[in-house]
């Protein structure tokens, strides 16, 4: 874009009421007003929290509390803070549907816009490329401190600091392990079980703004064999038990999926940008190939690219076997975060809801998976947009506009412990391409919820069994760890609430009580083999799990 160009963007924004910069006490920029924002018929959108109490918002999550926690990317392609980039808590203490408290939980020089955030219990777990580091919060006062609290790097040599295609979110999954992703900038680490994992490709980061980390560049391990024998390249998505062992990769291939969404079956979906016209959300078929490179590495889809193919079908190798099906592909775009909702509170018709943030194009699609053969039929819809119209702005080669309507940049999504659903947005006329044109590093959350919508966070009790049992039910994902880690600890004590669950008319929660009846001993391993015949062919594919 033309300096002149650029400047005329400046000055737009400042003219819509744009803070200054980050903590600039000036009034709150305009953002997208809600009126602006469609969502389906008998849901209502409303402004959650706004700047300055938040800014940049690469990921989200929530707590127990109904407490938003939001990782912050001002230093994206700057250092407009030299003491680092923040972890913020936004919280509504009187109950108006709206956050009145921001408080900051850690900020430290060496956090340089991570993209991703995750609490889990009181473990902040925070994807910093080249670090996945865990914030204890010993005395849980919601303040890092390191004289009482502990902070760990649980993983190290994931390429890519301060680089889009790095380190992205954690996600508690119903299997209490821990799944997380990284783009394709290459990675070279070693789990707590000493096994060490190489993954490359021809990807080169160096021009669009990676930070030197390390000695060697994502072509150096293309091809290399990692110790569990196999070859990974590309993007890739790791399981591994909470305590930093046991990893493996369970998909590989991608471009740079921005975050995964795992349900109580088991399933992944996710979402993958593209180099042209080929972004897509997808199931990840279990070990699965994406496709984006050539098997070593080596080569990109292009290079590969046969007369007459398409440049879907090229660029996930959609003709070639052992591939997996590349699901929805929608053309150009920038997709971010996803997330699942299984609970009941948006009405029983949105059990079951994938939501998928694609910041180019100013909108949140929905989705509601049918099974599918081996994987799912994804049919898109827009849940939230700010661009009726779809018209391009500021993505790829069209230029960045002064409209509102596609300044709209959903980074993230979650479901809260309420049901309702949170949409962080960081607000640019600008997407990606290694850069921003928002001097002020605005941002906002948006809540979603069904007309006439009544918050009720549940008060959890977690000395309990009746409290640990409602928070393995919460539909917010990482909340139901405090319910599911309390139960397991029980161990035979647990096994007739737990199983009492599998009468549940929620399938999901039938799913939940599966998983961790397998690991409550030799009677609740025989009553989660019991469902190897249910009549329920995702709940068999649960056990068999």
């Amino acid at each position: 874009m033309r300096p002149h160009a650029i400047l005329f963007f400046f000055l737009t924004l400042n003219a819509l009421g744009a803070a200054a910069g980050p903590g600039n006490p000036a009034e709150a920029p305009t953002l997208i007003p809600t009126r602006m924002l469609t969502v389906p018929e008998g849901f209502e959108v409303t402004v959650w929290a706004r700047s300055p109490q938040l800014f940049n918002p690469t990921n989200i999550d929530v707590d127990a509390q109904g407490r938003v926690w939001v990782m912050e990317g001002v230093n994206y392609r700057k250092q407009a803070q030299p003491e680092g980039d923040r972890v913020v808590i936004l919280e509504d203490t009187d109950g108006d549907g709206r956050a009145d408290k921001s408080s900051v939980f850690v900020q430290e020089p060496v956090l340089n816009a991570p993209l991703g955030i995750a609490v889990i219990d009181n473990q902040v777990f925070i994807s910093n490329a080249p670090d996945l580091i865990v914030y204890t919060d010993i005395d849980r006062d919601g303040k890092f401190d390191g004289r009482i609290d502990r902070r760990e790097v649980l993983a190290t040599g994931f390429n890519g600091r301060g680089h889009d295609h790095g380190l992205h979110s954690v996600t508690f999954g119903p299997d209490s392990w821990l799944y997380f992703n990284q783009g394709n900038t290459g990675a070279l680490f070693t789990d707590r079980s000493t096994r060490t994992f190489r993954v490359g490709s021809v990807y080169d980061p160096r021009p669009t703004g990676n930070l030197p980390t390390f000695y060697w560049q994502p072509i150096d391990l293309a091809g290399a064999k990692s110790d569990d024998g196999h070859v990974y390249v590309g993007g890739f998505a790791v399981r591994m038990k909470p305590d930093g062992t046991a990893a493996e990769i369970i998909g590989h291939n991608f471009r740079n999926s921005y975050e995964q969404t795992v349900t109580s079956f088991g399933d992944m979906f996710q979402n993958d940008n593209d180099d042209t016209i080929g972004c897509r959300t997808a199931f990840l078929m279990e070990y699965g190939s994406a496709g984006f490179f050539s098997r070593d590495g080596t080569r990109g889809w292009n290079a590969d690219r046969r007369p007459g193919q398409s440049i879907p079908t090229s660029e996930w190798r959609q003709e070639d076997p052992g591939v997996m099906p590349s699901g929805d592909v929608y053309g150009a775009g920038s997709p971010t975060g996803i997330a699942f909702n299984e609970g009941d509170a948006l009405g029983k018709k949105w059990r079951g809801l994938l939501l998928s943030c694609e910041a180019g194009r100013n909108v949140v699609f929905g989705y509601l998976p049918k099974p599918d053969g081996a994987g799912y039929a994804l049919e898109r819809f827009a849940f939230l947009t700010s661009n009726r119209e779809e018209r391009f702005a500021g993505i790829n080669r069209h230029p960045a506009s002064s409209t509102l309507a596609t300044s709209f940049r959903p980074s993230d999504v979650a479901v809260g412990p309420d049901g309702a659903i949170y949409v962080a947005d960081w607000f640019d006329p600008k997407i990606g391409g290694n850069g921003q044109l928002d001097p002020g590093s605005n941002g906002a959350i948006y809540r979603i919820v069904p007309v006439g919508f009544k918050s009720i966070i549940p008060r959890l009790n977690l000395e309990t069994v009746e409290g640990q049992i409602e928070a393995l039910k919460s539909p917010a994902v990482n909340v139901r760890a405090l319910g599911y880690r309390r139960l397991r600890d029980q161990g035979n004590a647990a096994i007739a609430p737990v199983a009492a669950l599998l009468e549940d008319e929620n399938p999901y929660l039938r799913a939940r009580a599966i998983w961790l009846l397998a690991e409550l001993g030799p009677e609740g391993r025989s009553r989660a083999e019991s469902q190897l015949r249910s009549t329920d062919p995702l709940l068999r594919i649960t056990a068999f799990r």
